[in-house]
């Protein structure tokens, strides 16, 4: 996905309706209910944990302000609640209208 001044790879994208998915790894992106935090080298890895969850906001943040729906799923979701996610946005053109909905941590309600 290419928009000026935001660099990111995208899951899956939906370009007519500006919907960008991306599947979050629970270790990668610190997932709240799985993530445990190594032991060995742990400031590191706590440091290159936090990071990643700053850069997902930041991209959130960008790609919302430039005009495109984020939806995140985590990757110990089921297909289906992905599918039902992705779908609904698609079907109603959230990215168009204004009406998608995201909780503060940047996952689309269900």
């Amino acid at each position: 996905m290419k928009t000026p001044s935001i660099r990111v790879k995208v899951d899956v994208l939906f370009p007519r309706q500006r919907i960008a998915v991306f599947v979050d790894g629970c270790f990668w992106h610190a997932c709240p209910d799985h993530m445990t935090w190594p032991k060995a080298n742990a400031d590191w890895w706590h440091a290159k944990l936090t990071r990643n969850r700053g850069r997902d906001q930041r991209v959130n943040t960008d790609l919302r302000a430039a005009g495109w729906t984020v939806i995140r799923v985590w990757e110990h979701e089921t297909p289906d609640e992905a599918a039902q996610l992705i779908c609904r946005a698609v079907r109603t053109g959230a990215a168009q209208s204004g009406n998608a909905r995201t909780p503060a941590n940047g996952r689309m309600s269900r």
